[in-house]
């Protein structure tokens, strides 16, 4: 039996202020003694997700922009596997999402009429500003490939409407942490079934968890034998209802923590 643990990072594996995994050491070092393969699947961009994924000592792929994007190591077993394209020196890529130009495209059509602005739109500074980012952060935040994080000014308000001007415009949006991310043909739920389906080809005795904390995660959590919504800063959990769901009761890298030991200590991994 072999475990395969998928991971939203803002909010989840990392701290929603501070960006830290610190918290989360423990789980992080059992599920790398127990041969587990952690799995990061996150709205952020390639650029950003490669020097966590090095800091973290991965091996494994990566699924950037909500699921826009699964990018594997060359030379990682499923990269014998037909369905692989270039994506630069020593990587691998399957596009799952409709460019970033064209959902930029799409978005300017009904965008201005709640005063949304996309990351696009926004400089590194202005993007710092909102997410608590260094403006080196800021600036690979905004190497979009295939997602569009959106600013709305009244997200309470405005969000319903948003969300429905944006499926009339083809589009597909969700609500994350800090933003409403908008792309077309993807979601995290589908890049971790792809790479499920292309493990279980030559390892079938896989069990997958899944972990979140917002709505967009909902894929995500549908995708996988094991989810579990970890709680929001303020003690509360998103609003999501999926068969087997596991409300973790700590926020973010905590929740990680403590959800993942129980999991490794159930499965005697």
């Amino acid at each position: 039996m072999r475990l395969v643990v998928f991971t939203d990072l803002d909010g989840t594996l990392l701290d929603h202020q501070t960006y830290s995994h610190a918290l989360a050491q423990p789980a992080l070092d059992a599920l790398k003694a127990s041969g587990a393969e952690l799995v990061p699947c996150s709205s952020k961009t390639r650029a950003e997700l490669l020097p966590l994924w090095r800091e973290l000592g991965l091996g494994g792929p990566l699924i950037s922009e909500n699921g826009g994007g699964v990018f594997l190591p060359q030379g990682h077993p499923l990269a014998s596997q037909p369905g692989w394209l270039p994506a630069g020196p020593g990587w691998l890529m399957r596009a799952l999402g409709l460019d970033i130009a064209s959902v930029r495209a799409r978005l300017a059509t009904f965008a201005p009429r709640f005063g949304a602005k996309g990351f696009g739109q926004l400089s590194d500074a202005e993007v710092a500003g909102l997410t608590g980012l260094s403006l080196e952060a800021a600036a690979l935040a905004r190497q979009r490939e295939f997602n569009e994080p959106v600013w709305l000014p009244e997200p309470e308000r405005q969000a319903e409407a948003f969300l429905a001007a944006a499926r009339q415009s083809g589009l597909e949006a969700t609500r994350g942490g800090r933003f409403f991310h908008v792309l077309c043909g993807a979601d995290k739920g589908r890049a971790a079934r792809l790479l499920l389906e292309l493990q279980r080809r030559t390892s079938p005795r896989i069990i997958s968890a899944g972990l979140g904390d917002a709505p967009n995660d909902a894929p995500l959590l549908a995708a996988v034998d094991r989810p579990f919504l970890v709680a929001r800063p303020d003690g509360s959990h998103a609003a999501l209802d999926l068969p087997g769901l596991v409300r973790v009761p700590l926020p973010g890298p905590a929740g990680f923590n403590q959800a993942v030991l129980g999991l490794l200590g159930e499965l005697r991994l």
